[in-house]
């Protein structure tokens, strides 16, 4: 299938298309995770190891100029003390929020301080984050669970569902007030899912039939776009599901490691890390 490459651009607060001066981004370890913010890309990286969990303080947040497509600053956080393995990223204006490992660092994007640490105890592995109305939803991996920060007091709880078998990708949909997450499963027999929670009335189902090493998960009108890293985890998959028929269908094949992607709001371009390459993809 042809691929087509572009650079998303934010110019008047609107999402902005051009001519791709580059196909991909490289000069990284394993990036977990993207987020925009104005014209820039910000990218996790859990370091120089394949070792997410490791407290070994060698993890950061990059910096990408999207009109470019060049890294402009590999360590651009943070500016002071440690990061040890960053995935799930969230932002709200200047307010980075960033999964570390059992906590939750919070920054200034631009001061690039950190302004705060929100610790999450019975867990070592927090993997993504979203925002919802007033409240950070942070997901772990190894317990399974969910956990709902208050942003105004820190405070946190699990959320009264079921645990997900290595609870992975987050996103909140506002309007329906539901809080997609797609899951690992078994690492040995890829077994994740798609999981839907009402957060209103606390009730999760599972949603389509689906089943994969999944990822990163974006929804986007009617059209849930989430990633699966495949049994042998080097030809990993991109796939979009109806939610009116709960049917997925592959849009990209062959990506090592596709973690947490973004996508623009007309749901045709996509931002992917390839994880087990170093590298920013910009696809079509």
């Amino acid at each position: 299938m042809k691929q087509t490459w572009i650079i998303l651009s934010v110019m008047a607060g609107a999402m902005a298309q051009a001519q791709p001066p580059v196909k991909e981004t490289s000069g990284f370890h394993h990036p977990e995770s993207v987020i925009r913010w104005r014209n820039d890309l910000f990218v996790s990286d859990i370091g120089q190891e394949m070792e997410p969990a490791a407290k070994d303080g060698d993890g950061y947040i990059g910096k990408i100029d999207l009109s470019t497509g060049k890294l402009v600053d590999a360590h651009f956080l943070p500016a002071e003390g440690t990061l040890n393995a960053p995935k799930g990223m969230a932002i709200d204006g200047n307010t980075l929020y960033v999964a570390d490992v059992d906590r939750i660092v919070v920054f200034d994007v631009i001061s690039r301080r950190r302004v705060a640490e929100i610790v999450i105890t019975g867990t070592g592995f927090l993997n993504d984050l979203a925002l919802g109305q007033g409240v950070l939803y942070a997901s772990a991996t190894d317990n399974g669970k969910i956990y709902a920060v208050d942003l105004k007091t820190l405070g946190y709880a699990p959320l009264p569902v079921d645990s997900i078998a290595g609870a992975n990708g987050l996103y909140f949909d506002a309007l329906s007030q539901r809080l997609y997450c797609v899951s690992i499963g078994n690492w040995a027999h890829p077994d994740g899912r798609v999981y839907v929670i009402d957060v209103r009335t606390g009730t999760m189902e599972k949603s389509g039939d689906y089943q994969g090493l999944l990822d990163g998960v974006v929804l986007v009108g009617n059209t849930l776009y989430f990633s699966d890293w495949g049994k042998d985890q080097k030809n990993g998959v991109l796939l979009a599901m109806d939610l009116s028929t709960h049917r997925a269908r592959v849009l990209q094949e062959g990506i090592a490691g596709p973690a947490d992607f973004s996508v623009s709001k007309d749901g045709k371009w996509f931002i992917i890390p390839e994880m087990l390459k170093g590298k920013i993809l910009y696809r079509k």
